[in-house]
């Protein structure tokens, strides 16, 4: 958990992580942001905001209008 919450700090973003186990030791694979709904992308955006992690400009260039999109027309 601790190596997750890093890297989306760093990137400012979810990330979607890969990794694995061998024989007791933990392998950071590689780490991508993360693909999203038009809901889940408005509320990590508002939820990263509460957190501090980013303000409100780079909030609004998290939601794509293909999000908004989703939200007009379910």
């Amino acid at each position: 958990m601790k190596n997750c919450n890093l890297l989306e700090t760093h990137y400012k973003d979810m990330q979607d992580i890969e990794f694995t186990v061998q024989e007791g030791k933990l392998f950071m694979l590689q780490c991508r942001s993360g693909k999203r709904t038009g809901v889940a992308a408005i509320r990590i955006a508002v939820e990263m905001v509460d957190e501090g992690l980013v303000d409100v400009a780079k909030a609004l260039t998290m939601v794509e209008a293909t999000h908004i999109d989703q939200q007009l027309h379910p």
